[in-house]
């Protein structure tokens, strides 16, 4: 009784957890190597790579908007 309790009174940190281990399982399944070409710059990477930099994008964009809408 006592961890439904927890679950409960910390839902977020829950939903953090579940989130994270998704974001973790789709990371591991995504080693392989891709070919990036921007202009006439063309190099070679990890997916993870690009989902990680996707994801703190994702976090900074996000972060902006909150201060923007917390600021008027």
């Amino acid at each position: 009784m006592k961890f439904f309790n927890f679950l409960l009174r910390h839902k977020a940190l829950v939903l953090l957890t579940v989130i994270i281990i998704i974001a973790v399982i789709v990371l591991l399944q995504n080693s392989d190597f891709v070919n990036v070409k921007i202009l006439f710059w063309q190099f070679s990477a990890q997916k993870v790579i690009f989902i990680i930099g996707a994801m703190i994008l994702g976090y900074i964009i996000g972060k902006l908007v909150e201060v923007t809408v917390r600021s008027k």
